[in-house]
Protein backbone atom coordinates (compact mmCIF):
# COMPACT_ATOMS: atom_id res chain seq x y z
CA UNK A 1 0.00 0.00 0.00
CA UNK A 2 1.22 3.35 -0.94
CA UNK A 3 1.86 6.10 1.73
CA UNK A 4 0.30 8.87 2.08
CA UNK A 5 1.33 11.30 4.95
CA UNK A 6 -0.81 14.54 5.98
CA UNK A 7 0.65 16.64 8.36
CA UNK A 8 -1.58 19.46 9.62
CA UNK A 9 -0.42 22.55 10.89
CA UNK A 10 2.48 24.97 9.08
CA UNK A 11 4.54 26.18 12.28
CA UNK A 12 7.97 24.79 12.78
CA UNK A 13 6.98 21.30 14.33
CA UNK A 14 4.88 20.87 10.85
CA UNK A 15 7.56 21.83 8.63
CA UNK A 16 9.70 20.08 10.25
CA UNK A 17 7.99 16.80 10.45
CA UNK A 18 7.64 16.97 6.59
CA UNK A 19 10.91 18.38 5.80
CA UNK A 20 12.46 14.76 8.02
CA UNK A 21 9.82 12.11 6.18
CA UNK A 22 11.10 14.03 2.32
CA UNK A 23 14.37 13.17 3.50
CA UNK A 24 13.94 9.87 5.44
CA UNK A 25 11.49 8.68 2.32
CA UNK A 26 11.75 8.10 -1.30
CA UNK A 27 8.99 8.96 -3.86
CA UNK A 28 6.34 6.16 -3.27
CA UNK A 29 5.52 8.12 -0.06
CA UNK A 30 3.31 11.06 -1.28
CA UNK A 31 3.72 14.11 1.61
CA UNK A 32 0.81 16.54 2.02
CA UNK A 33 0.79 19.49 4.54
CA UNK A 34 -2.02 21.25 5.55
CA UNK A 35 -1.95 25.08 6.83
CA UNK A 36 -5.12 26.81 7.52
CA UNK A 37 -3.91 30.39 6.88
CA UNK A 38 -1.81 31.77 4.63
CA UNK A 39 1.93 31.76 5.32
CA UNK A 40 4.07 29.31 7.20
CA UNK A 41 6.25 29.05 10.34
CA UNK A 42 3.34 29.47 13.10
CA UNK A 43 4.94 31.90 15.74
CA UNK A 44 7.92 32.35 14.44
CA UNK A 45 8.56 35.53 12.26
CA UNK A 46 10.72 38.15 11.88
CA UNK A 47 9.88 41.95 10.71
CA UNK A 48 12.88 43.62 9.13
CA UNK A 49 10.98 46.75 7.51
CA UNK A 50 12.87 49.20 9.21
CA UNK A 51 16.24 47.35 8.60
CA UNK A 52 16.88 45.74 12.00
CA UNK A 53 15.47 42.14 13.31
CA UNK A 54 12.43 42.05 15.06
CA UNK A 55 11.51 38.45 16.23
CA UNK A 56 7.39 37.89 16.70
CA UNK A 57 8.20 34.83 18.71
CA UNK A 58 11.12 32.84 19.29
CA UNK A 59 14.43 34.45 18.99
CA UNK A 60 16.73 31.97 19.80
CA UNK A 61 18.22 28.50 21.02
CA UNK A 62 19.70 26.70 23.44
CA UNK A 63 23.16 26.23 22.30
CA UNK A 64 23.65 22.49 23.98
CA UNK A 65 20.85 21.17 22.23
CA UNK A 66 21.70 19.80 18.99
CA UNK A 67 18.39 19.47 16.79
CA UNK A 68 18.88 23.20 15.66
CA UNK A 69 22.16 23.28 14.66
CA UNK A 70 22.02 19.94 12.92
CA UNK A 71 18.91 20.87 10.78
CA UNK A 72 20.66 24.46 9.79
CA UNK A 73 23.52 22.89 8.64
CA UNK A 74 21.38 20.46 6.83
CA UNK A 75 19.94 23.54 5.22
CA UNK A 76 22.84 25.43 4.78
CA UNK A 77 22.33 27.95 7.59
CA UNK A 78 25.30 27.39 9.53
CA UNK A 79 27.04 30.52 8.51
CA UNK A 80 24.22 32.43 9.50
CA UNK A 81 24.35 30.98 13.04
CA UNK A 82 25.29 34.07 15.65
CA UNK A 83 25.82 34.11 19.50
CA UNK A 84 25.19 36.48 22.20
CA UNK A 85 27.17 39.78 22.36
CA UNK A 86 29.96 39.03 24.66
CA UNK A 87 29.78 43.19 26.13
CA UNK A 88 26.41 42.92 27.37
CA UNK A 89 25.86 39.11 29.43
CA UNK A 90 23.29 39.13 31.61
CA UNK A 91 19.90 40.72 32.59
CA UNK A 92 18.40 43.48 34.98
CA UNK A 93 15.24 42.87 36.91
CA UNK A 94 13.73 45.68 37.47
CA UNK A 95 12.58 46.28 40.70
CA UNK A 96 10.83 49.63 42.83
CA UNK A 97 11.74 51.89 39.83
CA UNK A 98 15.38 50.78 39.13
CA UNK A 99 18.01 48.75 37.24
CA UNK A 100 19.34 45.15 39.27
CA UNK A 101 21.83 43.17 37.56
CA UNK A 102 20.76 39.56 38.91
CA UNK A 103 23.35 38.53 41.37
CA UNK A 104 25.95 36.20 39.38
CA UNK A 105 26.07 32.82 39.56
CA UNK A 106 22.32 31.80 39.60
CA UNK A 107 21.78 29.21 37.12
CA UNK A 108 18.70 27.36 35.95
CA UNK A 109 16.71 29.75 39.32
CA UNK A 110 19.35 28.84 41.65
CA UNK A 111 21.43 30.45 42.91
CA UNK A 112 25.37 28.92 43.49
CA UNK A 113 27.80 32.33 44.39
CA UNK A 114 26.37 33.38 47.88
CA UNK A 115 28.77 36.23 47.77
CA UNK A 116 27.01 37.85 44.77
CA UNK A 117 23.70 37.29 46.60
CA UNK A 118 24.75 38.92 49.59
CA UNK A 119 25.73 42.25 47.38
CA UNK A 120 22.55 42.45 45.84
CA UNK A 121 19.84 45.28 47.09
CA UNK A 122 16.89 42.86 45.44
CA UNK A 123 16.42 40.77 48.79
CA UNK A 124 16.60 42.79 52.32
CA UNK A 125 18.82 41.37 54.90
CA UNK A 126 16.31 38.67 56.41
CA UNK A 127 15.41 37.52 53.22
CA UNK A 128 19.06 36.99 51.99
CA UNK A 129 19.64 35.08 55.59
CA UNK A 130 16.75 32.83 54.65
CA UNK A 131 18.37 32.03 51.51
CA UNK A 132 21.67 30.87 53.31
CA UNK A 133 19.85 28.49 55.42
CA UNK A 134 19.47 25.97 52.37
CA UNK A 135 22.84 25.07 53.76
CA UNK A 136 21.21 23.72 56.67
CA UNK A 137 17.32 23.17 56.28
CA UNK A 138 16.37 19.31 56.49
CA UNK A 139 15.78 17.86 53.41
CA UNK A 140 12.23 17.38 52.03
CA UNK A 141 10.48 14.21 50.12
CA UNK A 142 8.76 15.63 47.27
CA UNK A 143 6.27 13.68 44.90
CA UNK A 144 7.48 12.93 41.67
CA UNK A 145 6.10 15.67 40.59
CA UNK A 146 5.74 19.39 42.56
CA UNK A 147 5.35 23.05 41.46
CA UNK A 148 8.78 24.79 40.81
CA UNK A 149 7.50 27.56 43.30
CA UNK A 150 6.99 24.76 45.91
CA UNK A 151 10.81 23.54 45.70
CA UNK A 152 12.31 26.67 45.60
CA UNK A 153 10.14 28.83 48.28
CA UNK A 154 10.90 25.96 51.08
CA UNK A 155 14.59 26.23 50.02
CA UNK A 156 15.15 29.62 49.18
CA UNK A 157 12.47 31.52 50.67
CA UNK A 158 9.63 33.76 49.44
CA UNK A 159 11.28 36.50 49.32
CA UNK A 160 13.84 35.30 46.12
CA UNK A 161 11.31 33.53 44.31
CA UNK A 162 9.40 35.87 44.21
CA UNK A 163 12.25 39.15 42.68
CA UNK A 164 14.66 36.12 41.27
CA UNK A 165 13.53 32.49 40.46
CA UNK A 166 10.01 33.64 39.14
CA UNK A 167 10.83 36.34 36.71
CA UNK A 168 13.45 34.01 35.47
CA UNK A 169 11.09 31.26 34.63
CA UNK A 170 8.65 33.48 33.57
CA UNK A 171 10.51 34.56 31.39
CA UNK A 172 11.02 31.34 29.79
CA UNK A 173 7.10 29.67 29.81
CA UNK A 174 5.19 32.66 30.35
CA UNK A 175 3.48 30.71 33.43
CA UNK A 176 2.84 30.85 37.15
CA UNK A 177 5.99 29.41 39.03
CA UNK A 178 3.44 28.25 41.83
CA UNK A 179 1.72 25.98 38.58
CA UNK A 180 4.65 24.90 36.79
CA UNK A 181 6.24 21.38 36.68
CA UNK A 182 9.75 20.80 38.10
CA UNK A 183 9.62 17.76 36.12
CA UNK A 184 9.17 19.04 33.03
CA UNK A 185 10.51 22.42 33.55
CA UNK A 186 13.21 21.91 36.11
CA UNK A 187 13.93 18.14 36.81
CA UNK A 188 17.63 19.30 37.60
CA UNK A 189 15.87 20.51 40.92
CA UNK A 190 14.10 17.36 41.85
CA UNK A 191 17.59 15.64 41.26
CA UNK A 192 19.37 18.07 43.45
CA UNK A 193 16.76 17.42 46.12
CA UNK A 194 16.59 13.51 45.97
CA UNK A 195 21.11 13.81 45.92
CA UNK A 196 20.85 16.51 49.06
CA UNK A 197 19.39 18.36 51.17
CA UNK A 198 20.47 21.94 50.19
CA UNK A 199 19.87 22.64 46.47
CA UNK A 200 22.53 25.56 46.47
CA UNK A 201 25.30 22.75 47.09
CA UNK A 202 24.04 20.67 44.45
CA UNK A 203 23.99 23.34 41.94
CA UNK A 204 27.30 24.82 42.63
CA UNK A 205 28.45 20.97 41.57
CA UNK A 206 26.45 20.20 39.15
CA UNK A 207 27.92 23.05 37.23
CA UNK A 208 31.06 22.65 38.24
CA UNK A 209 31.21 19.41 36.61
CA UNK A 210 28.84 21.11 33.33
CA UNK A 211 29.93 24.88 33.16
CA UNK A 212 27.81 26.58 31.18
CA UNK A 213 29.48 27.71 27.82
CA UNK A 214 31.74 30.06 27.60
CA UNK A 215 30.63 31.25 24.03
CA UNK A 216 26.94 31.72 25.56
CA UNK A 217 23.83 29.81 26.25
CA UNK A 218 22.32 30.66 23.03
CA UNK A 219 22.13 31.03 19.57
CA UNK A 220 20.20 32.89 16.79
CA UNK A 221 20.18 33.68 12.85
CA UNK A 222 21.61 36.99 12.00
CA UNK A 223 18.87 37.71 9.82
CA UNK A 224 16.14 36.44 11.86
CA UNK A 225 14.46 32.99 12.92
CA UNK A 226 12.21 33.68 9.36
CA UNK A 227 14.88 32.66 7.71
CA UNK A 228 14.77 29.10 9.13
CA UNK A 229 11.26 29.02 7.67
CA UNK A 230 11.73 30.11 4.36
CA UNK A 231 14.78 27.51 3.73
CA UNK A 232 12.38 24.68 5.09
CA UNK A 233 9.83 25.93 2.73
CA UNK A 234 11.84 25.97 -0.01
CA UNK A 235 13.79 22.58 0.99
CA UNK A 236 10.07 20.57 1.44
CA UNK A 237 8.70 22.14 -1.90
CA UNK A 238 10.54 19.72 -4.22
CA UNK A 239 8.56 17.26 -2.94
CA UNK A 240 6.07 17.71 -0.36
CA UNK A 241 2.59 19.25 -1.23
CA UNK A 242 1.93 22.31 0.37
CA UNK A 243 -1.88 23.41 1.21
CA UNK A 244 -2.39 27.14 2.46
CA UNK A 245 -5.65 28.57 3.64
CA UNK A 246 -6.71 24.50 3.88
CA UNK A 247 -8.25 24.30 7.30
CA UNK A 248 -9.40 20.82 8.36
CA UNK A 249 -12.36 20.50 9.99
CA UNK A 250 -12.77 16.96 10.69
CA UNK A 251 -10.54 13.66 10.81
CA UNK A 252 -12.59 10.22 10.85
CA UNK A 253 -10.46 6.89 11.17
CA UNK A 254 -11.15 3.79 8.61
CA UNK A 255 -9.64 0.47 7.72
CA UNK A 256 -7.41 1.87 5.29
CA UNK A 257 -6.36 4.65 7.86
CA UNK A 258 -7.47 8.09 7.62
CA UNK A 259 -10.12 10.59 5.95
CA UNK A 260 -9.36 14.91 6.20
CA UNK A 261 -12.44 16.87 6.17
CA UNK A 262 -11.21 20.10 4.12
CA UNK A 263 -12.96 23.89 4.58
CA UNK A 264 -14.25 23.62 0.98
CA UNK A 265 -16.01 20.59 1.16
CA UNK A 266 -13.10 18.37 -0.13
CA UNK A 267 -12.08 14.74 1.26
CA UNK A 268 -8.57 13.65 1.46
CA UNK A 269 -7.97 9.53 2.10
CA UNK A 270 -4.38 9.59 3.81
CA UNK A 271 -2.92 6.50 5.17
CA UNK A 272 -1.23 8.57 8.35
CA UNK A 273 -1.06 11.88 10.42
CA UNK A 274 1.03 13.77 12.35
CA UNK A 275 -0.83 16.79 14.21
CA UNK A 276 1.41 19.86 14.52
CA UNK A 277 -1.78 21.92 15.69
CA UNK A 278 -1.86 23.13 19.74
CA UNK A 279 -3.14 20.99 21.75
CA UNK A 280 -6.69 22.42 21.73
CA UNK A 281 -6.92 22.11 18.25
CA UNK A 282 -5.97 18.17 18.02
CA UNK A 283 -8.99 18.10 20.84
CA UNK A 284 -11.52 19.30 18.58
CA UNK A 285 -10.12 17.44 15.33
CA UNK A 286 -9.55 13.80 17.09
CA UNK A 287 -12.87 13.12 16.99
CA UNK A 288 -12.89 9.53 16.78
CA UNK A 289 -10.83 9.21 19.82
CA UNK A 290 -12.20 8.87 22.84
CA UNK A 291 -13.04 10.84 25.42
CA UNK A 292 -10.51 10.50 27.55
CA UNK A 293 -7.83 11.18 24.72
CA UNK A 294 -9.36 14.38 23.68
CA UNK A 295 -9.45 15.50 27.50
CA UNK A 296 -6.14 15.07 27.97
CA UNK A 297 -5.33 17.30 25.28
CA UNK A 298 -8.43 19.74 25.97
CA UNK A 299 -6.81 20.11 29.92
CA UNK A 300 -3.65 21.62 28.80
CA UNK A 301 -3.53 25.10 28.83
CA UNK A 302 -1.87 28.35 27.12
CA UNK A 303 -1.12 31.65 28.24
CA UNK A 304 -1.90 34.48 25.49
CA UNK A 305 1.01 36.57 25.03
CA UNK A 306 1.76 40.12 23.03
CA UNK A 307 5.08 41.13 21.75
CA UNK A 308 5.63 45.08 21.04
CA UNK A 309 8.78 45.68 18.46
CA UNK A 310 9.75 48.93 18.24
CA UNK A 311 12.56 50.72 16.96
CA UNK A 312 14.24 54.23 18.62
CA UNK A 313 16.60 57.25 17.81
CA UNK A 314 19.73 56.25 19.55
CA UNK A 315 19.80 59.50 21.37
CA UNK A 316 16.03 58.50 23.04
CA UNK A 317 17.68 56.33 25.66
CA UNK A 318 19.45 58.37 29.01
CA UNK A 319 21.25 55.20 29.87
CA UNK A 320 23.66 52.62 28.15
CA UNK A 321 21.74 49.78 26.69
CA UNK A 322 24.61 47.26 28.66
CA UNK A 323 22.81 44.14 29.25
CA UNK A 324 20.25 42.04 27.05
CA UNK A 325 17.36 43.61 28.90
CA UNK A 326 15.51 43.18 31.78
CA UNK A 327 12.47 41.11 33.59
CA UNK A 328 9.81 42.33 35.33
CA UNK A 329 8.78 40.52 38.66
CA UNK A 330 4.63 40.61 39.67
CA UNK A 331 3.90 43.14 42.09
CA UNK A 332 5.49 46.06 40.31
CA UNK A 333 2.21 47.56 38.81
CA UNK A 334 3.30 47.02 35.61
CA UNK A 335 1.87 44.88 32.18
CA UNK A 336 5.40 44.53 30.80
CA UNK A 337 6.77 40.98 31.70
CA UNK A 338 9.97 42.04 30.21
CA UNK A 339 12.20 43.46 27.68
CA UNK A 340 15.26 42.61 24.86
CA UNK A 341 17.49 45.27 23.76
CA UNK A 342 17.98 43.34 20.89
CA UNK A 343 21.53 45.33 19.21
CA UNK A 344 23.03 44.41 22.61
CA UNK A 345 21.66 40.65 23.25
CA UNK A 346 23.54 39.70 20.10
CA UNK A 347 26.49 39.34 18.37
CA UNK A 348 25.51 40.99 15.26
CA UNK A 349 28.54 41.59 12.70
CA UNK A 350 26.98 44.57 10.18
CA UNK A 351 24.69 46.51 13.03
CA UNK A 352 24.69 50.29 12.94
CA UNK A 353 23.13 52.10 15.36
CA UNK A 354 22.15 55.00 13.13
CA UNK A 355 19.41 52.52 11.60
CA UNK A 356 17.91 52.52 15.09
CA UNK A 357 17.99 50.60 18.31
CA UNK A 358 15.27 47.78 18.32
CA UNK A 359 13.45 46.73 21.28
CA UNK A 360 11.09 44.08 22.11
CA UNK A 361 8.83 44.01 25.06
CA UNK A 362 6.61 41.53 26.58
CA UNK A 363 3.14 41.06 28.43
CA UNK A 364 1.39 38.27 29.05
CA UNK A 365 0.75 36.53 32.23
CA UNK A 366 -1.87 33.59 33.18
CA UNK A 367 -3.69 35.92 36.01
CA UNK A 368 -4.74 38.08 33.09
CA UNK A 369 -6.79 37.08 30.64
CA UNK A 370 -7.72 40.40 28.98
CA UNK A 371 -4.57 41.05 27.19
CA UNK A 372 -5.62 40.42 23.48
CA UNK A 373 -8.92 41.94 24.22
CA UNK A 374 -7.55 45.19 23.61
CA UNK A 375 -6.54 46.86 20.53
CA UNK A 376 -3.25 47.40 19.49
CA UNK A 377 -3.39 51.63 20.20
CA UNK A 378 -4.03 50.11 23.85
CA UNK A 379 -1.49 48.08 23.97
CA UNK A 380 1.11 50.30 22.21
CA UNK A 381 0.07 53.34 24.71
CA UNK A 382 0.91 50.67 27.63
CA UNK A 383 4.21 49.88 26.18
CA UNK A 384 5.27 53.54 25.68
CA UNK A 385 4.06 54.42 29.23
CA UNK A 386 5.77 51.99 30.73
CA UNK A 387 9.25 52.37 28.63
CA UNK A 388 8.69 56.19 30.03
CA UNK A 389 8.79 55.16 33.57
CA UNK A 390 11.01 51.76 33.27
CA UNK A 391 13.74 53.78 30.91
CA UNK A 392 12.86 57.30 31.40
CA UNK A 393 12.25 57.08 26.98
CA UNK A 394 10.09 59.93 25.93
CA UNK A 395 10.84 60.07 22.37
CA UNK A 396 8.11 58.31 19.99
CA UNK A 397 9.16 55.55 18.26
CA UNK A 398 10.42 55.46 14.75
CA UNK A 399 8.48 52.05 14.00
CA UNK A 400 6.27 50.15 16.40
CA UNK A 401 3.83 47.40 16.06
CA UNK A 402 2.45 44.56 17.89
CA UNK A 403 2.85 40.82 17.24
CA UNK A 404 -0.17 38.61 18.59
CA UNK A 405 0.22 35.44 19.91
CA UNK A 406 -3.42 33.68 21.26
CA UNK A 407 -2.62 30.84 23.02
CA UNK A 408 0.75 31.03 22.09
CA UNK A 409 2.33 29.33 25.47
CA UNK A 410 1.86 25.65 26.21
CA UNK A 411 1.68 25.55 30.15
CA UNK A 412 3.24 22.55 31.71
CA UNK A 413 1.53 22.58 34.85
CA UNK A 414 1.99 20.18 37.75
CA UNK A 415 1.43 16.43 36.51
CA UNK A 416 1.94 17.48 32.89
CA UNK A 417 4.32 14.56 32.62
CA UNK A 418 2.02 11.68 33.83
CA UNK A 419 -0.92 13.43 31.27
CA UNK A 420 1.74 13.15 28.39
CA UNK A 421 2.03 9.66 29.50
CA UNK A 422 -1.24 8.63 29.43
CA UNK A 423 -1.93 10.54 25.95
CA UNK A 424 1.05 8.77 23.99
CA UNK A 425 -0.44 5.55 25.47
CA UNK A 426 -3.82 6.55 23.91
CA UNK A 427 -2.36 7.93 20.30
CA UNK A 428 -0.53 4.54 20.10
CA UNK A 429 -3.75 2.82 19.77
CA UNK A 430 -4.32 4.44 16.30
CA UNK A 431 -1.68 3.43 13.96
CA UNK A 432 -0.31 5.81 11.80
CA UNK A 433 -1.20 8.56 14.15
CA UNK A 434 0.99 11.08 15.99
CA UNK A 435 1.24 14.09 17.88
CA UNK A 436 4.06 17.14 17.87
CA UNK A 437 4.30 20.18 18.85
CA UNK A 438 5.94 22.22 21.89
CA UNK A 439 3.18 21.27 24.41
CA UNK A 440 4.57 17.96 24.64
CA UNK A 441 7.25 18.51 26.79
CA UNK A 442 9.44 21.86 25.46
CA UNK A 443 8.95 25.08 24.15
CA UNK A 444 11.76 25.70 22.39
CA UNK A 445 12.54 25.48 18.94
CA UNK A 446 14.93 22.59 19.55
CA UNK A 447 12.35 20.70 21.41
CA UNK A 448 9.38 20.77 18.15
CA UNK A 449 12.44 19.58 15.71
CA UNK A 450 13.32 16.16 18.11
CA UNK A 451 9.61 16.26 18.83
CA UNK A 452 9.19 16.27 14.54
CA UNK A 453 12.18 13.73 14.29
CA UNK A 454 10.50 11.12 16.45
CA UNK A 455 7.08 10.83 14.85
CA UNK A 456 8.90 10.15 11.28
CA UNK A 457 11.26 7.42 13.15
CA UNK A 458 8.45 5.70 15.07
CA UNK A 459 6.03 5.99 11.68
CA UNK A 460 8.77 4.14 9.68
CA UNK A 461 9.09 1.80 12.06
CA UNK A 462 5.85 0.84 12.08
CA UNK A 463 5.68 0.70 8.35
CA UNK A 464 8.34 -1.65 8.52
CA UNK A 465 6.68 -3.66 11.04
CA UNK A 466 3.45 -3.90 8.69
CA UNK A 467 5.59 -4.64 5.63
CA UNK A 468 7.38 -7.62 7.97
CA UNK A 469 3.77 -8.73 8.79
CA UNK A 470 2.43 -8.76 5.41
CA UNK A 471 5.00 -10.65 3.94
Amino acid sequence: MRRHVAVIGGGISGLAASYRLMQETDESVRISLFESSERLGGVIATDTTHGVVLEAGPDSVLRRKPEFMDLVTELGLASSVIGPNPKARGSYIFHQGHFHDIPRGVQAGIPTRLDSLWSTELLSLGEKVRVWEDLVRPRVKWPEDVAVGDILRQRLGSGYVARIAAPLMSGIYAGDIDQLSAAVTAPQLLAFQARGKSVIRQAKAFWRETPPSPQGLFITLAQGMQTLIDALTRAISERVTLYRRAPVYGITANADGYELFMADGRRVAVTDVVMAVPAYQASALLTFCDEKTRRLLAGIGYADLAVVGAVYRPQAFGRPLDRTGFLVPRGEGLEMTAATWVASKWNYHDYDDEKGVPIRAFFGRTDRRDLLQRSDEEILTIFRQEMGYIMGVTDEPLYERVFRIPAGMPQFRVGHRERMRQLRAEIARWPGLKIVGPYIDGVGVPDCLRHANQAVRELMRSWSQTLSITT
